[in-house]
């Protein structure tokens, strides 16, 4: 039987052979095959002696803590964060359990995904169409012969925030949480006209520095300058690649879109789009003249040179 505080309707199950700790089907973490608690399917599953996994359904604030070893865990205060909450194992000794959690304010970058950092993975909730694992559940049987059972009925799910999440791991794997700059999602001004620079070059425009930047590898994080932040490490840029990007609205910009934020022509993840960009020139050739004077002075002079003259 599935226990009660596992019966949710943000929690979704997959189906494991007896014994075992993971699916053997193609297309498990597929949310759509995905079952409820209350699935005919599972239920029977489980019935027939088959194990079960799980994780947190699309739009879920549940994690999933995976603690493979108890006493590196403690070692960096991670008993005590999850000391109140939901756990459950199958070894006696309790030296591997598993806690769940809530947190409010998971970072969107990470749904659909999972985080591994030796002595501990923790299991995020799906994105719209795939989870990106599944933590084996209660009342399966674990390979040693024992069934996974709650350590406590009497605890709820506890909630935290993602700072307390975020400081545990900075302790055990330092940066592993940190987001990547993805390469999709970045907004980079029009590059279709070869007789004439770019704008970041013609204006010498400049990225704009996150709030309280510090150094992570060939990247400056911190907070957005732009708008608020509830952790104080929203924003990453890229010098050498030139981006700068938000994790809150998961998207990214060339100098051109970031001064044209700066300005005022559209907000911190609206599209820097051909409308945008056409808006932003005649901004920059009314406030600098001299750059198109000069640009025609030099094309003149590159005329007469190729002609001769």
């Amino acid at each position: 039987m599935i226990p009660e505080q596992l019966r949710r309707d943000d929690l979704l199950f997959v189906l494991v052979p007896g014994g075992e700790k993971g699916p053997k089907y193609s297309g498990w973490n597929l949310v759509e095959n995905g079952c409820r608690y209350d699935d005919s399917r599972l239920l029977e599953h489980l019935e027939s002696g088959g194990n079960i996994g799980c994780y947190p359904a699309p739009g879920s604030d549940l994690i999933l803590m995976d603690i493979d070893d108890a006493e590196e865990f403690s070692r960096h205060g991670g008993d005590a964060l999850v000391e109140g909450t939901l756990k459950y194992s199958a070894w006696e000794d309790l030296k591997k359990y598993r806690a769940v959690v809530t947190c409010s304010d998971i970072p969107a970058f990470w749904r659909g995904h999972k985080a591994s950092m030796g002595c501990l993975e923790l299991y995020f909730p799906a994105d719209k169409t795939k989870a990106g694992g599944q933590c084996i559940a209660p009342p399966s049987i674990h390979p040693n012969g024992r069934a996974y059972s709650i350590l406590d009925d009497r605890e709820p799910i506890m909630a935290l925030s993602w700072d307390d999440i975020r400081s545990l791991c900075e302790r055990i794997k330092p940066s592993h949480l940190e987001q990547k700059i993805p390469s999709s999602g970045i907004f980079r001004e029009p590059q279709n006209r070869p007789y004439r620079a770019l704008l970041k070059v013609r204006y010498n425009l400049m990225m704009e520095m996150p709030i309280n930047p510090r150094i992570s590898g060939n990247e400056v994080r911190g907070g957005s300058p732009f708008h608020d932040s509830s952790t104080g490490n929203n924003v990453a840029v890229n010098p050498q690649k030139s981006v700068f990007y938000c994790f809150r609205h998961q998207r990214g910009y060339d100098a051109a879109g970031v001064d044209a934020i700066r300005r005022g022509l559209i907000e911190c993840g609206d599209p820097y789009d051909e409308e945008v960009f056409k808006r932003h020139v005649e901004l920059l050739e009314k406030e600098y003249p001299e750059v198109r004077l000069r640009e025609q002075a030099e094309y003149r002079k590159q005329m007469k040179k190729k002609r001769g003259l």
